[in-house]
């Protein structure tokens, strides 16, 4: 009766370690979930803040890319958030805002020669997002990694054309330090979001120097 006695004992205790693992995995999930909830209600509100700034239909387009940019670096969490415009010859871009969030700066007048980035600019010329969770080694984004991505320590790059009409008009440009980042779908909207609100403030600039 010993044995029996001892099997006995021993299949609360399975079930108890199986239950102890379904509690532990509800509670992960339940965390991702609420932690994934944080993150739109701040994407929803600094959406919400961002269309009412003034800066966007002021025709001061400093201020409204001050704005923007400022914005994003804090919304989601990158060190270095940009705007690039793309110049009336095609060939380079222009960096007309850059704000580092860590050093709460702000910066502009960086070049960039598309005879340099053949890659990156064939691509940002179809129009397409270039979401590269691996800079460095991403085939659209590593012609930048000795001069541009390694001395930043950028290791992923979320970048959203900008477009007046159907025409390309520049770039908005997330760059995260640190470890490899996988840009989420919600970041690739926000930044989508981002590009509208600096082709509003350019089309707001030029109806008022009309």
């Amino acid at each position: 009766m010993q044995p029996s006695s001892l099997q006995h004992q021993e299949v609360p205790d399975a079930l108890l370690e199986v239950e102890g693992g379904r509690l532990a995995a509800l509670t992960l999930e339940n965390q991702r979930l609420l932690a994934k909830e944080s993150f739109l209600n701040r994407l929803l509100v600094a959406m919400t803040l961002l269309t009412r700034h003034r800066s966007l239909v002021s025709g001061d387009l400093a201020s409204a890319f001050r704005d923007i940019t400022r914005m994003a670096a804090r919304t989601v969490e990158v060190q270095r958030a940009s705007v690039w415009l793309l110049d009336d010859t095609r060939t380079h871009l222009t960096c007309a805002c850059l704000f580092d969030g860590i050093e709460s700066l702000f910066g502009e007048g960086a070049h960039l020669l598309a005879s340099n980035y053949p890659a990156y600019f064939a691509e940002i010329e179809r129009g397409r997002v270039v979401a590269a969770d691996d800079a460095l080694e991403d085939p659209r984004t590593r012609e930048f990694a000795d001069v541009y991505l390694r001395p930043l320590n950028i290791s992923s790059m979320l970048d959203v054309p900008i477009k007046k009409g159907d025409r390309l008009s520049g770039v908005v440009c997330l760059e995260h330090t640190g470890p490899r980042r996988r840009w989420q779908p919600e970041e690739l909207q926000f930044a989508a979001f981002l590009s509208s609100l600096v082709s509003l403030a350019m089309d707001a600039t030029d109806q008022i120097r009309k």
